[in-house]
């Protein structure tokens, strides 16, 4: 099968695209304070496996690693604008992915990496939710924590890179990847799902034709 390579548009910068989340207001978690685990990063990832098995967290607790994973130490500004420096790579520092939090307990909760905040975000179509909601529970029946949906906005990576399909799949691979370790971290349960999420874009944003649903985890305690 032939693949052809993303390449930088020369000359290209991205204009820093924000979610058009329908009515945003932003909630107050405490993601400061939470403990972590105090083993070596080398003992995190021998123990690391996906817990199907799981039972509702803290909303703090889930949005702690959320935060951990995809919180900017960076953002850049004039020449540098619309680029971020995290912890999970991503090709040209674009991150372009976004994680939504979803829960039979509270609204949608996004995360705003670009003010560092978690937003509550209104449900633009409840049918598209409750069959997200039906999806995620058909492929992990014994999972009743929280559903991380990650989203890509697409402007900016085809603004600024040529063919960039496959970039969007590897920067959504590293964040699944990172989000594990850190769950493991806290001594939470994670669990990749293996679907895309499409759902969640009909349920949350507008019916535009630049945002890619990427991935979806289930994250909470681990059931004893």
């Amino acid at each position: 099968m032939p693949h052809t390579d993303p390449r930088p548009v020369p000359g290209a910068s991205p204009a820093g695209s924000l979610m058009e989340w329908c009515d945003p207001v932003a909630v107050s978690l405490n993601v400061t304070s939470l403990p972590t685990d105090s083993r070596s990063l080398s003992s995190i990832m021998a123990s690391r496996r996906s817990r199907r098995a799981i039972s509702p967290a803290p909303i703090d607790a889930v949005a702690q690693v959320v935060r951990e994973t995809l919180r900017p130490d960076y953002i850049g500004a004039r020449s540098r604008k619309g680029r971020m420096l995290k912890s999970v790579v991503s090709a040209g520092a674009l991150h372009p992915t976004k994680c939504v939090i979803i829960g039979q307990r509270h609204s949608p909760i996004a995360y705003n990496d670009t003010c560092d905040e978690f937003l509550s975000v209104r449900v633009r179509d409840i049918a598209s939710i409750d069959a997200f909601l039906a999806i995620c529970h058909s492929v992990l029946p014994e999972a009743d924590g929280d559903w991380l949906a990650l989203i890509v906005d697409i402007r900016d990576l085809s603004t600024v890179y040529s063919n960039c399909a496959s970039l969007l799949w590897r920067d959504a691979g590293a964040i699944i990847q990172a989000m594990a370790l850190v769950a493991e971290s806290h001594n939470m349960a994670f669990c990749p799902l293996g679907i895309l999420g499409q759902e969640i874009v009909s349920a949350l944003l507008p019916n535009t034709h630049y945002y890619v649903p990427v991935g979806v985890a289930a994250l909470g305690l681990e059931k004893r």
